[in-house]
């Protein structure tokens, strides 16, 4: 295999869902030794100026680190866990960094839906941002946050945010658009197509690229209390929070990452619209309301959903061709993202009035 073959072999291997009987540890170091192997086979790294020496030796400690961090885990032994992890961070000088960037086209638009609520018509900006911390007993086990501990999770598109709320219907979910005022960097733990990659990259994704494994596992059970598969990004994140690293001379304030829940009916090429970011509350000072840092970022519009939208205008629809008694749609990989109802609604949201949290509301 060369390093673009692997990269795809594992954005494969990620899609599934490990076995019933299979322990999350097996399962995990069986990945990262296939591929540690395969990485130390690639006939290419010359062809990206690599030290492909290195690349394995860096390969191999990250894979010792991963494992002996669960392991301590899985033993009780939390606070080391922890110090394993934060320790790798610190010392680690190849992860992956990305900027994002408030005037980049790309960057500086971002995404965040809520779930319909009985007897609530919508939701307003301030109750769109991250739980306010009055409100942290709320606040549920996710990938890259514990219980009780505010977090603010965007997406790039709304089909990603839509993925992330484990594909709502249409007429149940609220989404508002944030827009980014201020430059920060995170962690890159995202999945991405090998042909996408900068060459003057490779070298730090392929060090990243065992914790990217680890911190995207399927979920084996949904509905547990505990999920297993979320210790290690967990651990990154407080390992954030807890030393506010420098990598590389930038500030790292949380984590970008792809959706597990991918469903592969919607072939749309641009992964990238796949895109989340997890970012830690970080100023506690105020007891109540949000944090005042993260919310300095944005300017956020109140929410809207479908049902109010097509109400005011309809949306576009595909054509339809009829043969005989048989219809016939334009397949979905074959139609471009801004057409979908995802992009037609995000067209409807960047026409709508941004605000910012104002202090009454910190």
């Amino acid at each position: 295999m060369n390093i673009q073959e692997i990269i795809n072999w594992i954005n494969c291997e990620l899609t599934k869902v490990r076995k019933s009987d299979e322990m999350l540890e097996d399962h995990l170091k069986t990945l990262l030794d296939s591929y540690l192997n395969k990485v130390s086979c690639a006939s290419d790294f010359d062809s990206y100026g690599i030290d492909q020496k290195r690349v394995v030796e860096n390969i191999k400690d990250s894979i010792e680190t991963i494992m002996s961090a669960l392991d301590q885990y899985s033993s009780a032994h939390i606070v080391g866990c922890i110090n394993t992890i934060s320790k790798y961070l610190k010392d680690n000088e190849n992860l992956f960094v990305l900027e994002i960037k408030a005037d980049s086209q790309e960057d500086k638009n971002w995404y965040r839906m809520r779930v319909q609520e009985r007897y609530k018509r919508k939701f307003f900006a301030d109750e769109m941002f991250h739980i306010p911390f009055e409100l942290r007993g709320k606040v549920n086990t996710q990938r890259y946050s514990l219980p009780g501990y505010p977090c603010l999770y965007i997406s790039r598109s709304i089909w990603a945010t839509w993925e992330e709320m484990h594909e709502p219907q249409l007429a149940q979910f609220w989404v508002s658009l944030l827009k980014l005022q201020e430059n920060f960097c995170v962690l890159d733990l995202r999945l991405r197509n090998s042909d996408s990659i900068n060459k003057d990259d490779m070298n730090n994704i392929l060090c990243t690229l065992p914790l990217v494994i680890s911190s995207s596992i399927k979920v084996l059970n949904p509905d547990d209390n505990f999920k297993p598969e979320y210790i290690i990004p967990q651990m990154v994140m407080l390992g954030i929070v807890e030393n506010q690293y420098k990598i590389n001379d930038k500030d790292v304030i949380g984590c970008a990452y792809t959706s597990t829940q991918r469903n592969d009916f919607f072939e749309w090429k641009d992964v990238s619209k796949l895109d989340n970011i997890a970012l830690p509350a970080r100023n506690f000072i105020n007891k109540k309301g949000l944090c005042s840092s993260l919310s300095s970022m944005f300017e956020i519009t109140d929410s809207t959903n479908y049902d109010y939208e097509v109400l005011k205008k309809p949306f576009q629809t595909l054509l339809v061709n009829v043969t005989g008694t048989t219809f016939q749609m334009n397949e979905i990989q074959e139609q471009n993202y801004k057409d979908s109802i995802f992009g037609q609604l995000e067209k409807r949201l960047n026409e709508q009035k941004l605000k910012k949290l104002t202090e009454e509301r910190l």
